[in-house]
Formats: C-alpha cells, sequence, structure tokens
C-alpha cells in the first residue's frame, strides 16, 4: 500500500498546474477500484527544475519513506 512516485514539474495540491496531475490520483481510483484504500504515497517534486530542486525532493521523499508505519515497524523488528 506504499507507492512513490516522481514529477518533474510542481503538480501537487495548490500548485498552478494541479489540475493537470493525474499518476496519483490514477493510482488512488485503480486500487480503490479493487477494494485498497488508505494508500502511503510519497512523492519527490519538481525533479527536472534543476539539480539543486532534485536533491532537495530527493532527500524529502527519503526521509518521508522512512517516517512510514511500515518503517518504524521494521525497524522496531
Amino acid at each position: 500500500r506504499h507507492h512513490a512516485i516522481s514529477r518533474g514539474g510542481f503538480y501537487g495540491a495548490g500548485m498552478p498546474a494541479a489540475a493537470l496531475e493525474h499518476v496519483e490520483t490514477y493510482l488512488q481510483g485503480v486500487f480503490g477500484f479493487i477494494g485498497v484504500t488508505g494508500l502511503e504515497i510519497v512523492v519527490a517534486e519538481g525533479l527536472q527544475i534543476g539539480p539543486e530542486q532534485r536533491e532537495k525532493a530527493m532527500r524529502g521523499a527519503l526521509q518521508a519513506v522512512t517516517e512510514l508505519p511500515a518503517a518504524a515497524r521494521l525497524r522496531a523488528a
């Protein structure tokens, strides 16, 4: 139920291009159709903006992954 996605630009909520976001909503729709709900989606956004933004986005996404409940269970095992 955990998925990581990347975006070349900024398509998240509140961004001017948010209406063009389709990967996250598609995954939620497809998995919801087969009964899988409560997805945890980690997004690295703006990867094509430049090297500094790419590094910042990847660092943030990796941090978010370590904070997922599944990661905590793995650390506790």
